[in-house]
């Protein structure tokens, strides 16, 4: 068993890093490193919220979600840059399509309220 020279923690055998100060044990081997180049998140967020507001406002938001959808749809179409876009653009054409579907329910409904005669179902159950 062999020993920390930094620190004194016990090391396995063979291993290069101290796994308790995290120095190198060998100063004869190199650490081979990398450059790692930041990945370009902008306009992911908006993109996924657009389209889960856009496809909650068919059922449990209803307005809500298709306002809140297409709000964010617009925020992430705007980035030019982002490659993300298309998501955005995605969650505004659910947002648009929920928002045209309630609204041709409401209308439907509101146009057969006009010939539902209510007072049937009232004498019916009372």
């Amino acid at each position: 068993m062999n020993f920390c020279p930094y620190c004194g923690a016990k090391t396995v055998e063979g291993s290069d890093v101290c796994l308790s100060c995290g120095r190198l044990l060998s100063q004869n081997k190199s650490v081979k490193t990398t450059k790692v180049e930041p990945i370009n998140t902008k306009g992911r967020a908006s993109g996924i919220v657009s389209i889960v507001f856009g496809s909650l406002g068919f059922y449990p938001l209803i307005f809500i979600g298709s306002i809140v959808g297409f709000i964010t749809g617009l925020v992430s179409m705007s980035n030019k840059d982002s490659k993300y876009r298309k998501l955005g653009t995605i969650g505004f054409w659910l947002s648009i399509g929920s928002f045209a579907f309630w609204l041709f329910i409401f209308v439907m409904f509101f146009l057969m309220y006009d010939e539902i005669d209510f007072s049937d179902f009232y004498n019916y159950y009372y």
